[in-house]
């Protein structure tokens, strides 16, 4: 911050401030936009514009460092030395020269970003998208160009080869890749035909935009002089070749990279490293004239066919949580509302960014139709290049300090045009792409045969089956030294790898499906049969080692060795799932599948379970099990069911009892029926826990049986 009577110390304090307020308006700004069901990155935006120096930012602050705001900025910055303190006055200075600590955050994330996005690529799909990729982003770049040349020449009546026309025309061209990135990884897409093209279209837009700029800086430079067209082609020439050979390269020793770092055998170390090589040639990239950002997905890309790119993206997964949320939130901060107070600059602006819309869209959408894609995915494609973001607000900067005449090629009025056009296509982008994505269908006219992905099922008995199977499979791979990525709790697909083999698994109610190619399919069989076999061998040592009968036994004997707070943590957790509403007095059935069922039957009036026969059928398949009629008169039937919503308990009593297989033989006089989903966050085993200590009490046996009202069984569940 430009503020030099500030000492360090007060200077980062002021940093730490403004993360903290970052992060917790990112976050917030984000789950809103999730429950509105919008992309994330778009409430972290507009909370950029919220906080930032056009509006709550600029509100003074009692505080040292911070008389214009917490994020607002002057030009007068004040200076000291010698004992003497002054003002001096900067133009042009800006948000990010003022807040460059702030801004270096930003960097990184949006390197953190792509770097990531890369490594979530199909290297495999990203070769043979490539060329797609290329003449989409040809397209994109010509009719954007010509749209916003086009603006120049017939809204703002300058000549073609006008320093402002070529300038509109680049701002047009560049797409902000991490915007689309962010969108695509949200939704599980990146690695699709449609999401590696727009990202490889992206990356080459990028490339070519950089040299567009080249050209165009370098014709204002020369204007009067003659334009040096070596200087131009070689500045081209270089880029495209810097390009390139840092891509073989980087493809060419990814795997010797890989094993490299796995000598740090620690992924936390190793991931921590590979982040530093993103860094490092990002550094390299910038220095060559390219974008950062690029060097970060060629780098991520290198990586993502490795067995360490799960690893590694596990690892830096909190670093990411932190600093691209922190992008994109002073991505917002660079917008310039007050754009929108002038009529004129409103009407040019909106027009401008329609035109920029229509271009990208036609421009890559059309190329994208004779490349395989059918309407759904070209129009994808098309969508997800959209956004200008923070690549257009940089070429803007340029413009505005690129001198023609005497005066700034872009004036304050065209800045104002530029803004609008990036707020209007990075704010519409991530809800329009949001929407097309969802299309169900895919976006290619017909699959690549040696891209064919063969699916093999393996379909169990019971969801928690499922589950436990799927870990010890797990465990197999990881022996076998592969790399996993962790299982999507939303689309239930988890990715494997190992040097050159890959394939992902879904996991959905009983069943596990692999999606692999077809010469990966042997192995696959071979490692399901194999965890069975193990699964089968263990299972019998399981029951040599205990009878379920003696367990039961066990359960209700007395123990004093558990301290009081603990009882106290148990009732106080019992609350959570227990209802007034969830007791009946007295059963009317005399048989246990019966009683069973009315209980069930209550627990669904209180929409605690939704299915009431698959419900049923659980508690009865426990039940088959070993009987859950334990001693003291007391019963505790319970399950895990898809069909119960929510954690839920049900109490009945039968006062002159049901003679049941009881451990004690007696007659079980009171039942209490314990159900939860499937979902294995919920406390299960912590509930039946608290209804054993509860139960464990001779007093609160005989307090409930002599209770008389619903409300009195409550009480005895709370008592301290």
């Amino acid at each position: 911050m430009l503020n030099f009577n500030l000492s360090i110390a007060q200077q980062i304090a002021v940093l730490a401030l403004q993360l903290g307020v970052i992060i917790f308006a990112a976050r917030w700004c984000g789950d809103l936009a999730k429950k509105a069901k919008m992309p994330s990155v778009l409430g972290e935006l507009l909370a950029g514009i919220i906080i930032g120096p056009c509006l709550l930012g600029k509100i003074p602050l009692p505080f040292h460092g911070m008389e214009h705001g917490l994020f607002g900025f002057t030009d007068k910055v004040v200076i000291s030395g010698d004992n003497i303190i002054g003002e001096a006055i900067i133009s042009n200075i800006s948000f990010q020269s003022y807040y460059s600590s702030l801004y270096a955050f930003a960097t990184v994330g949006s390197i953190m970003l792509l770097f990531i996005s890369g490594m979530e690529t199909d290297l495999r799909m990203f070769i043979r998208y490539s060329l797609t990729g290329t003449l989409v982003g040809i397209g994109g770049v010509i009719l954007s160009f010509a749209f916003g040349m086009g603006v120049g020449i017939f809204i703002l009546d300058l000549p073609a080869m006008h320093p402002c026309s070529l300038f509109l025309g680049i701002l047009c061209t560049a797409t902000s890749v991490g915007i689309t990135a962010r969108i695509l990884s949200e939704q599980k897409k990146i690695d699709t035909p449609e999401g590696v093209t727009t990202l490889a279209a992206a990356v080459i837009d990028d490339v070519l935009g950089i040299i567009c700029l080249a050209v165009v800086t370098g014709i204002v430079a020369s204007t009067g002089k003659g334009t040096d067209w070596g200087s131009i082609g070689w500045l081209s020439l270089k880029c495209v070749g810097f390009y390139l050979a840092a891509s073989a390269i980087g493809l060419l020793i990814a795997g010797q990279t890989a094993k490299w770092l796995k000598k740090y055998q620690t992924a936390t170390v190793y991931a921590a490293l590979t982040f530093g090589l993103a860094l490092l040639v990002s550094g390299l990239f910038e220095q060559q004239g390219l974008a950062m950002i690029i060097g970060a997905y060629v780098t991520g890309l290198s990586l993502s066919k490795t067995d360490i790119a799960f690893a590694v993206q596990r690892a830096l997964q909190p670093l990411y949580n932190f600093l691209v949320p922190v992008f994109f939130v002073i991505m917002g901060m660079l917008v310039d509302i007050s754009a929108f107070l002038k009529p004129e600059v409103l009407k040019i602006g909106l027009l401008y960014s329609l035109l920029a819309i229509v271009a990208k869209v036609l421009g890559c959408a059309i190329p994208a139709l004779f490349m395989n894609f059918n309407t759904i995915g070209a129009l994808r494609i098309g969508c997800g290049m959209i956004p200008r973001g923070e690549v257009a607000l940089i070429i803007a900067g340029i413009g505005m300090t690129t001198l023609y005449d005497g005066e700034p090629v872009l004036n304050a009025d065209l800045f104002g045009v530029a803004i609008i056009m990036t707020l209007v296509t990075t704010m519409i982008s991530p809800p329009i792409l949001s929407w097309i994505l969802n299309f169900k269908g895919k976006g290619v006219r017909r699959e690549e045969k040696d891209m064919q992905v063969l699916h093999t099922p393996f379909s169990f008995n019971s969801p928690i089956l499922t589950e436990f199977i799927l870990r010890h499979l797990i465990d197999n791979l990881a022996k076998e030294g592969y790399m996993f990525s962790q299982l999507d709790k939303e689309s239930g697909v988890m990715q494997i790898r190992k040097d050159n083999l890959s394939f992902a698994l879904t996991v959905s109610g009983q069943n596990i499906t692999f999606e692999s190619n077809p010469d990966e399919v042997p192995f696959i069989k071979t490692l399901m049969f194999e965890t069975i076999i193990a699964l089968h061998l263990e299972m019998e040592d399981l029951k040599k080692l205990a009878q379920p009968e003696d367990l039961r036994q066990d359960f209700f004997k007395e123990d004093n060795t558990a301290a009081p707070e603990a009882a106290h943590n148990h009732r106080n957790s019992i609350l959570k799932t227990f209802r007034r509403d969830a007791i009946i007095m007295e059963l009317q059935s005399s048989d246990k599948a019966g009683i069973f069922m009315e209980l069930i039957n209550l627990l669904a009036k209180n929409g605690a379970v939704a299915d009431i026969q698959e419900c049923f059928d659980a508690v009865m398949e426990r039940e088959s099990i070993v009987s859950t009629c334990l001693q003291n008169g007391i019963a505790m039937p319970h399950c895990r069911s898809k069909s119960v919503n929510r954690p839920a308990l049900a109490i009945g009593f039968k006062h002159e009892g049901c003679c049941f297989d009881s451990l004690d033989g007696k007659p079980t006089r009171i039942f209490v029926l314990c159900v939860s989903p499937t979902d294995f966050r919920n406390p299960h085993i912590e509930a039946l826990a608290t209804v054993g200590t509860i139960l464990n009490s001779p007093e609160n046996i005989r307090d409930l049986l002599n209770s008389t009202t619903p409300g009195e069984v409550y009480q005895i569940f709370q008592r301290q």
